[in-house]
């Protein structure tokens, strides 16, 4: 009881002086830096250059695989028992090389875009920081997460895409 009397006591102490102190509230629509912002492009390239050796190599794997399936069902009839089971299980081989190689290509592809994803976020990071202390800015909201936002209050979403594209 006498905790809860101390919390309400230190509360109304408390309003007059948030009151005397200016907070400065701007609204930022992420939805629209995170789709515009400059380096995306960048990043798509840079991964896609990256990962585009691998990529050719595992299309030229499938097409080696399928070539190899076509050759196997229209000569099978002709191939002795031992041939077409050689054969086959060759082609096995090949499938379950390349499901690897595809799996571990996408897990990897994976790995680098949530590296890069966590770089731009930090790069966005330091823009609405600096947005923010530039325009005296004590918070910054997201516009999808507020109700309401009254007409007055300053919107910095494209001060933030200026920033980023210093």
């Amino acid at each position: 009881m006498k905790k809860l009397l101390a919390v309400i006591l230190f509360v109304v102490a408390s309003v007059p002086m948030l009151a005397n102190a200016e907070t400065k509230i701007g609204i930022i629509n992420f939805g629209e830096v995170m789709a515009k912002v400059p380096q995306k492009d960048a990043i798509n390239q840079k991964l896609k250059k990256e990962f585009s050796g691998r990529e050719n190599e595992l299309k030229r794997l499938g097409e080696e695989i399928e070539t190899a399936r076509q050759e196997y069902i229209n000569n099978v009839a002709t191939m002795s028992e031992s041939q077409a089971t050689e054969k086959k299980r060759a082609i096995q081989q090949k499938m379950s090389d390349f499901q690897l190689k595809e799996a571990a290509f996408k897990e990897d592809v994976e790995k680098r875009s949530r590296e890069e994803q966590i770089k731009l976020g930090n790069q966005i990071r330091a823009a609405v920081e600096s947005v923010a202390k530039k325009g005296g800015f004590n918070i910054l909201l997201d516009r999808q997460s507020a109700p309401y936002i009254d007409s007055s209050v300053p919107e910095v979403t494209d001060q933030v895409l200026a920033e980023l594209s210093k």
